[in-house]
């Protein structure tokens, strides 16, 4: 069995994401070599969940949400998540792409007398 052959539920697995970082631009590769071709806008985000800081590659050609220096809620649209083998270090890795990224609205709940 490959990794690519799991079938990971993303949003049960990883829970919650939060924008950590500036977007950067993702290149398509050819050969193994980078080539000048913009594939999409790759986002540092940390699971809540995992805890662990994950880059989604959003299809897109320009960067949707700025980073200020505080983490963002953010929520993807069809979420494609696929695990693969880094032969290099020999560890399974995830490679998440999705259609889009947004700031997640969420209202705040104030428990208490405050």
């Amino acid at each position: 069995m490959k990794p690519s052959d799991v079938n990971i539920n993303f949003e049960k697995t990883v829970g919650d994401l939060m924008l950590i970082g500036e977007p950067k631009e993702v290149y398509s590769y050819e050969n193994g070599k980078p080539t000048n071709q913009l594939q999409a806008i790759g986002y540092p985000v940390i699971s809540t969940k995992l805890l662990e800081k994950l880059t989604i590659k959003v299809k897109e050609l320009k960067p949707s949400i700025e980073f200020h220096g505080k983490p963002i809620p953010v929520a993807l649209t069809n979420v494609d998540a696929k695990l693969w083998q880094d032969f290099k270090s020999n560890e399974i890795k995830v490679s998440v792409t999705a259609d889009s990224i947004a700031v997640q609205n969420r209202v705040k709940v104030n428990k208490g007398g405050e």
